[in-house]
């Protein structure tokens, strides 16, 4: 049965659907109010909500209202992008959420890059030595590296080079009390302190993710060594470099992108623990506080973004393979 591009984007509509019932359900889920006393962060069993703006907040925020009722109202403030405002914080959860996209995106792309490249050149490196001292070092590397949480990478990270030897930031996206000017070099200034201050966070998660590009590229290149026309190449004194990127490199092409879009989610799920360790001021620190504060919209808000980011990013690394391997399109459905 052949697979096309229509029925594989009924199937991740229906999967948006369900992503969006979800992301309605789970956060009424959590125990708690965010209007009790002690639910909110800031608030405590001395300071609590008066009755009567208490009973306003839950009447303007449709707390007090059937889940029915809430799901209507949540599906018609969506299909107008209107997020709500923040029950924690005085703002609408859109500007929220596009005030800390930047970081997280830029944490996971300079990530995803850094693995991706690494592990790749490394993999191709190891599968053309492949059963020699270099090649079982690699992949026990990447094995010990894959076992390990992001976060005590991130931890050890800041142990070596933040804390001991101080040539990175402890903590946060930007230098406090820095001063960028406001001449042309300004912008210049300001990126490159976020930079500085990202390098850690990214290293962090991309070191976590390597095992996978490394251990692709070497099984791959491992596997050509015995093809004959590959034998013949060699036969004929073409250099190794170009044998590798001319023949190993376009066989790795499809197996990297179906990898690579299968990596999103857990780079996205990373990068909010990172971001925690680290101070960085993306998603993953507004989730946090929001979770703290039981602030529904926040919640809903972040966790539909990411689910429907990494639900685009798959769609169109599975258009893309179907383009690259019109095979695929006539396999099973």
């Amino acid at each position: 049965m052949r697979r096309d591009p229509a029925r594989l984007l009924a199937r991740y509509l229906l999967l948006a659907a369900a992503v969006v019932l979800l992301n309605f359900l789970i956060p009424r889920l959590l125990p708690g109010d965010p209007l009790d006393p002690g639910g909110a962060e800031g608030m405590t069993a001395a300071t609590p909500l008066p009755a009567e703006a208490r009973a306003r907040i839950a009447d303007y925020y449709g707390l007090n209202e059937p889940l029915g009722r809430q799901l209507t109202d949540y599906l018609g403030d969506l299909a107008r992008g209107d997020l709500g405002w923040s029950i924690a914080q005085p703002a609408p959860v859109a500007r929220l959420i596009l005030e800390r996209l930047p970081w997280t995106l830029a944490l996971m792309l300079t990530a995803l890059a850094l693995s991706t490249l690494l592990g790749t050149a490394l993999g191709l490196l190891a599968g053309w030595r492949a059963g020699r001292p270099l090649d079982r070092a690699l992949v026990s590397l990447s094995g010990a590296l894959s076992a390990i949480p992001e976060f005590l990478i991130g931890i050890g990270l800041l142990a070596v080079f933040s804390v001991g030897l101080g040539w990175f930031p402890l903590m946060g996206g930007r230098t406090v009390f820095a001063a960028y000017g406001d001449g042309p070099g300004a912008t210049v200034h300001r990126l490159s302190d976020a930079a500085w201050h990202l390098a850690l966070p990214a290293t962090a998660l991309a070191l976590a993710g390597i095992a996978g590009f490394l251990l692709l590229a070497r099984d791959t290149t491992a596997g050509l060594r015995g093809e004959s026309w590959l034998t013949v190449a060699r036969a004929k004194g073409l250099p190794v470099r170009q044998v590798v990127l001319r023949h190993a490199l376009p066989n790795l092409a499809l197996p990297l992108l179906t990898f690579f879009s299968l990596r999103l989610g857990a780079v996205l799920g990373g990068a909010l623990v990172v971001e925690r360790v680290f101070g960085i001021p993306g998603l993953g620190l507004l989730a946090f506080q929001a979770v703290r504060a039981r602030d529904y919209p926040v919640l809903q808000a972040e966790f539909l973004l990411a689910s429907l980011g990494v639900l685009l990013a798959n769609l169109l690394a599975e258009l893309a393979y179907l383009r690259l391997d019109p095979r695929r399109g006539a396999g099973h459905g």
